[in-house]
């Protein structure tokens, strides 16, 4: 009976918010990567269902499982990375970025590529930050995901949008056609 009802809750919330894991796979995970921590965060998930206590919503509690398990995942795998490919191989293993330039892509979806890109390059707590912010949280609602105090958020926030804003300036100015 209790294993029904974890099941339950689970593809329930999977149905509801799978789109979080998704653009939480998508910030944390190189190119050709996303779903592998897309099914990594959904085993966490899987896992943490007996853990929920309806404190917080459902919502809250899906997002700090992820972002855990995703800053977990990103360490392990510089982890690895570093342990098990020699710097002078590096770059001919891993694979190379794909252009943004795809066939049938708009402005939109190369604004959104460019903003994952930029998003790619600041540290896990600023990334989570920046995360769900565009994901409209409040920011009582981020300071609960994040355990931060709302003044902290706002702080945060603000110089994340400064970082994530010349980023783009500077990747627009250096003409990088490449995202992650």
């Amino acid at each position: 009976m209790i294993r029904k009802r974890q099941n339950d809750a689970f593809l329930e919330w999977i149905r509801t918010y799978d789109a979080i894991l998704r653009k939480i796979a998508r910030a944390y995970a190189p190119f050709g990567e996303h779903e592998d921590l897309h099914q990594d965060l959904l085993i966490a998930l899987w896992h943490a269902v007996p853990l929920y206590r309806a404190q917080a919503k459902p919502s809250t509690f899906i997002y700090r499982v992820a972002l855990n398990c995703a800053m977990n995942w990103t360490r392990n795998r510089a982890r690895y990375l570093q342990r098990h490919v020699e710097l002078g191989e590096q770059a001919t293993r891993l694979p190379a970025a794909p252009n943004a330039q795809r066939e049938g892509s708009g402005d939109r979806e190369r604004l959104v590529e460019k903003l994952y890109a930029a998003l790619a390059t600041l540290p896990d707590a600023d990334r989570s930050l920046a995360l769900l912010h565009l994901d409209a949280l409040s920011y009582r609602e981020i300071a609960e995901v994040l355990g931060i105090t709302e003044n902290n958020v706002g702080v945060k926030l603000n110089r994340v949008r400064k970082r994530l804003a010349e980023q783009l300036r500077q990747m627009e100015h250096e003409g990088k056609g490449n995202v992650k």
